[in-house]
Parts: C-alpha cells; sequence; structure tokens
C-alpha cells in the first residue's frame, strides 16, 4: 500500500510539473508571430513590392532572424496586408540566402516555392 501512495503522489507532482512547465513556456504560435514581424521588419527592403530585389547579407540581423525562424510557419502567418505588401517570391530568396531556405514545392501562402533558378540539370 506504500508504493501504491508513492506512486500517486509522484504522478501528481509530474502532473502539476507538466502545467507549470506548459504554462510558462511561450506558444509558439505566439512566437512565430514575433518572428514574422521580426522578418518583415529587418526584411522589408528585400520583400517588399516595387522595391529593390537586393539580398540580405548572410550576417546581417535580417539574416539572423530568418535562420532562427520557422520559415514554412511564417509562411501561414502571412496576412492578407502582409500579402498585399510583399512579393512572396522575394521571401523564397531570402530565406535561401539565409540559409534556411523553404522546400521546393511548398506552398508558403499561395506562392508554390520554385526550384532556384541557377540550378543545373
Amino acid at each position: 500500500m506504500h508504493h501504491t501512495s508513492a506512486a500517486r503522489v509522484a504522478g501528481a507532482y509530474l502532473c502539476c510539473l507538466i502545467v507549470v512547465l506548459a504554462a510558462s513556456c511561450p506558444s509558439s504560435r505566439s512566437y512565430e508571430l514575433e518572428s514574422k514581424d521580426d522578418i518583415m521588419h529587418h526584411c522589408r527592403h528585400f520583400m517588399e513590392k516595387h522595391l529593390g530585389n537586393g539580398e540580405p547579407h548572410p550576417h546581417s540581423k535580417g539574416c539572423k532572424f530568418v535562420r532562427q525562424a520557422n520559415v514554412a510557419e511564417i509562411c501561414h502567418e502571412f496576412t492578407e496586408a502582409d500579402r498585399a505588401k510583399i512579393e512572396l517570391w522575394k521571401w523564397v530568396k531570402i530565406t535561401r540566402r539565409c540559409g534556411n531556405p523553404l522546400a521546393v514545392g511548398h506552398n508558403c501562402a499561395g506562392y508554390v516555392v520554385q526550384p532556384p533558378a541557377n540550378r543545373l540539370m
């Protein structure tokens, strides 16, 4: 009987610990929104429509955010307002330049990622 009580106490403790840890961790969605906002801020000159087609330097702050981000999930976070301001093909180019590329064929907010143009057959 003593072992059963100890097991129940240990089980209750673990359940409480899981609840506390889950409550203290930021949600994935809020983290992705924050990442998207950081990327939109630091890479806007490379993604916006009607602006130059430059690329961020791989060691830039913008690329740092891109490397740390779940870029596929950020595609789901782009709003209609975001899509009205940016070119999604430029976002794909940025992910490649920064070393965290979207997969070829991935549907990013309605844009299907194509193979890089300079790819040799």
